[in-house]
């Protein structure tokens, strides 16, 4: 009886959750008349993919995804070969002061995103950087302290004679770290790259402020593009919005164990 109870109680949030969801994907299929009528969360009669080809094709979406997938690409192809480089020298390395330095790099997660985002601002528009592709990914591109973290911790578990065995044969920091710690590590970049592609895909606030051209928005401020003070055509917001959530479930689906794994790491590291 009792695990009955638990499954019923289970099951109705399950349908609380999944609410809003259900009706994104059914309001993308309708005009803009049927999102705001008496009854939106009726599901369409017809599924029509006009709200789709006017995104993709009339509001430049297709652009906005494109570039959304190389500025994400490109961060988190950086802050994995990066953060492991920081990584491995903080976790393997010997030099003085190493420990200390950590620590007070390890200390900038507790300085706010919002913080540094007027001074990154004066940064970039000196470089005249602003409104380019550089802006895009440069900011976050050089590795992030909690993966710097991740890493360490994940390297400090290879056992240190297995490294002074590959020095003592001869072999550099370089090879030791490309032909032993990276196959030795490959959980820890899988986890990595996934908590940067997500950060990437989802990154809102900073291009919204480097950038104003149309054709170097990426899709999330394109979605919030399509929201006005003369009015918003919901209908357009949620097939944007469903498009760009597409390529998000299929990496969840194909990495389902370990984009929870590096949820559980990162909620940890934060």
């Amino acid at each position: 009886m009792r695990l009955t109870l638990y499954y019923i109680a289970l099951l109705i949030v399950a349908a609380i959750f999944i609410c809003p969801y259900l009706f994104a994907v059914f309001a993308s299929f309708k005009p803009l008349s049927g999102v705001l009528g008496e009854r939106p969360w009726i599901p369409p009669t017809s599924l029509s993919t006009t709200n789709f080809s006017q995104v993709l094709f009339d509001q430049h979406f297709t652009t906005y995804l494109l570039n959304t997938l190389v500025v994400t690409v490109i961060l988190t192809v950086g802050q994995v070969v990066f953060s492991m480089l920081a990584a491995y020298a903080f976790a393997r390395m010997h030099f003085p002061g190493r420990d200390a330095l950590f620590w007070v790099y390890l200390a900038t997660l507790m300085v706010p995103g919002a913080v540094t985002m007027i001074p990154l601002y004066v940064i970039m528009d000196n470089i005249h950087l602003l409104n380019t592709y550089w802006a895009l990914f440069l900011p976050y591109v050089l590795g992030v302290p909690y993966m710097i973290f991740l890493m360490r911790q994940y390297l400090l578990t290879i056992p240190e004679e297995l490294i002074e065995a590959a020095r003592i044969d001869g072999c550099s920091e370089v090879r030791i770290l490309w032909t032993m710690i990276v196959p030795l590590s490959r959980p820890i970049l899988i986890t990595g790259s996934l908590i940067a592609f997500v950060f990437g895909w989802n990154n809102f606030l900073w291009p919204l402020i480097a950038t104003n051209s149309t054709a170097l928005r990426v899709n999330t401020v394109g979605i919030a593009d399509l929201q006005s003070n003369f009015g918003t055509q919901w209908n357009l917001v949620l097939a944007g919005s469903l498009l760009a959530l597409i390529p998000m479930v299929i990496l969840f689906m194909i990495f389902q164990k370990q984009i929870v794994r590096s949820i559980s790491l990162g909620g940890v590291s934060r």
